[in-house]
Formats: C-alpha cells, sequence, structure tokens
C-alpha cells in the first residue's frame, strides 16, 4: 500500500471498528474525537466565527455552548457516517426511517416529475441518506450527488460508502447528467450549502451575510423540471418541506437568495446539529 493511502486505510479501520457498535452509542464514542476536535485552533475559530455572526441575536453564553455542542454533533455525525457506511442494509431495523411531512414527497412524486431532495450539512449526511433511501419512490432511481476528491482511492471510497444506500453516485459538477436522471423521474439528494468555489456562483446572503452560493441548483432545477423540496434529518427522523415556490424564477441571484432561505429554515430553529466548523465566508464579495 502506498504511504499516501495509510490515512484512508485507518478510517476505514476504524470504520469496521465503529460498525460493532450500535447507532445509539455513536454520541458516546465521539466524545474523545469531539475533545480533540475542539483541540484544533483552526476549527474552534472557524466555528465561534460562523455562529458569532450567523446568530448575532442570540446571547453570548447560549452561542459559546452552541460552538460546544456543533462540535459534538460533527464528531457524532462522522462516526455516523462510518456506521452507515459498513452496516446500512435496506429493511435493517437499526436504521428504520421515521418520516414528518410524507404528504409533500408522496405530492411531489405524483406529479411525474423528477425531485430533489434539498438537504445541508446538518446532523449525519450520510444517515440522511440512508433514511432518503427508504422513501416510498416506486421504481423511481435514487441518484446521490458529491464532490469529487482529487485522491483517487477516497474518490473509489466515497463511491462505494454512498452507493450502500443510493442507486448511483455522481459528481455534484455533471449537471447535465444529473439533469437528464431528473428528467426521467430520478429522486436526486442534493446538498449545496458549503461556499463554492468554482466559477458558476453567485452572492446571496446567508444569515444575512454575503456567501459564495452555487447557483446550480437552479440550473438543474430549470433543465429538469423538477420539484425542489428541502429535506432535514434530526432526532433521528427525516422530515420533508412544502417545495420551494416559483422556483427556479430564471433570476441567478434570486433563486440563490431562495435556497439560503430555505437553508437558513433549515437551521435556525435548532443550530447546534449544523456543521458550523466550515468556513462559509472565506470568499468575500469585491468592495
Amino acid at each position: 500500500m502506498r504511504p499516501q493511502n495509510w490515512p484512508l486505510a485507518l478510517v476505514l479501520l476504524l470504520g469496521r471498528g465503529v460498525a460493532l457498535f450500535p447507532l445509539g452509542a455513536m454520541p458516546y464514542l465521539a466524545r474523545p474525537l469531539a475533545g480533540a476536535l475542539w483541540l484544533w485552533p483552526r476549527l474552534r475559530r472557524t466555528t465561534r466565527s460562523n455562529i458569532d455572526r450567523c446568530l448575532p441575536d442570540v446571547a453570548d453564553t447560549e452561542r459559546a455552548r452552541l460552538a460546544r455542542a456543533s462540535t459534538r454533533h460533527l464528531a457524532t455525525s462522522l462516526l455516523v457516517a462510518l456506521k452507515t457506511w459498513f452496516s446500512y442494509r435496506k429493511g435493517a431495523p437499526a436504521f428504520r426511517a421515521r418520516f414528518d411531512g410524507m404528504e409533500h414527497f408522496e405530492a411531489a412524486r405524483d406529479t411525474g416529475r423528477g425531485i430533489i431532495l434539498l438537504n445541508c450539512h446538518y446532523n449525519s449526511t450520510e444517515l440522511n441518506g440512508a433514511f432518503t433511501d427508504q422513501l416510498p419512490r416506486g421504481d423511481r432511481r435514487f441518484t446521490g450527488l458529491y464532490r469529487a476528491p482529487s485522491h483517487a482511492a477516497a474518490d473509489e471510497v466515497l463511491q462505494w460508502a454512498r452507493t450502500a444506500f443510493t442507486d448511483r453516485v455522481l459528481p455534484a459538477k455533471d449537471i447535465r447528467s444529473i439533469a437528464r436522471g431528473l428528467k426521467a423521474g430520478d429522486v436526486t439528494w442534493f446538498a449545496t450549502d458549503l461556499e463554492f468555489g468554482g466559477r458558476g456562483f453567485v452572492w446571496a446572503e446567508f444569515f444575512g451575510i454575503p456567501a459564495a452560493t452555487s447557483n446550480s441548483l437552479a440550473r438543474i432545477a430549470g433543465m429538469s423540471n423538477a420539484i425542489v423540496l428541502p429535506v432535514r434529518l434530526r432526532q433521528n427522523r427525516l422530515e420533508i418541506f412544502p417545495p420551494l415556490d416559483g422556483f427556479p424564477s430564471g433570476d441567478a441571484e434570486a433563486d440563490a437568495a431562495t435556497m439560503n432561505r430555505a437553508i437558513e429554515g433549515l437551521i435556525v430553529d435548532d443550530p447546534a446539529p449544523y456543521w458550523w466548523a466550515f468556513d462559509r465566508f472565506r470568499k468575500r464579495p469585491p468592495a
């Protein structure tokens, strides 16, 4: 094995160990990892900064509590991801999904149009995907998206891991293939709340702060006539919300703002499980 693959091999070895424990044990197993993450100066600084900027009306003591709680949720989410990769099987009692707002999914499904499930990095994205796999979608294909890493072995692992709960996995930048699938009726799992570093972005406010925001959701929805349903994994339930109204509008900046407001709505009433450790505001608009 090449030395550059050793860290990945250690992660997979850890995953096999984590898979031996029940899902309910993950918050307890994650405590040492959360402590280690909190000692990382950059992560601690970014988490605090994002919470302070996005939630200025929250009391100082509560923001400090949220920063620590968010780090614990992040650590738990990482272990839940490994547990899901190695243990998830559709129908397994440990992963039996519970749903709120199923009527919104059923109404979208009954139109015959493709469905985009808009989520964000809130709690475990992998468990979110595993629960989504259990939606009553009939013969519709479930497509997962991911940011393809430059490391070839890591790319292979991500594709292997996510095909445990999807029918196929596509790079998020492969817009044409995603749109073609949606035209054919796909249910597609989409998270686009992180800072976008490519060329296809616009400036849109996220919690009142201009943020480089991908316009790919609006482009894909426009190309495919898909319905966009926000979803959130919260307390072991997948919550499904009403579709984005009048989306896309054809105005890239307005559509990005609509998407960001929808993501804010998934976060604001319980912000601790959101992954505040990601530097959402590194890129700044020109003066």
